[in-house]
């Protein structure tokens, strides 16, 4: 894992999108989310979770309705696979966890 920090208007976006924008081919599934901390206040971590195993697996059928039931899901998902995640604008821990997991 790797945090991009610094300052509002330094280009850690612009820098992101570069970064996704050159190597996501490389990756089995690949997905930028962006503006999680305003995303994450409008709908919710849980909508959040569903956005991103929609665009790394293409299945919009999964079910589940808390944070923690969807993170064993995610997490079974995609292992085993080449994932490539950014997540821009994260400002909590909580939401980490909520859709990178745990360092483990």
């Amino acid at each position: 894992m790797v945090g991009i920090y610094g300052m509002g208007g330094s280009g850690k976006t612009t820098l992101a999108c570069a970064v996704y924008n050159c190597i996501a081919d490389q990756f089995d599934s690949f997905c930028f989310l962006g503006d999680i901390r305003e995303n994450s206040l409008k709908c919710g971590l849980v909508q959040l979770q569903k956005m991103l195993l929609f665009e790394l697996t293409g299945k919009n059928d999964i079910k589940f309705c808390s944070l923690n039931k969807a993170i064993p899901i995610i997490e079974s998902r995609l292992r085993g696979k080449k994932v490539l995640l950014i997540l821009d604008d994260v400002d909590s821990l909580e939401q980490l966890k909520a859709l990178a997991g745990e360092l483990d």
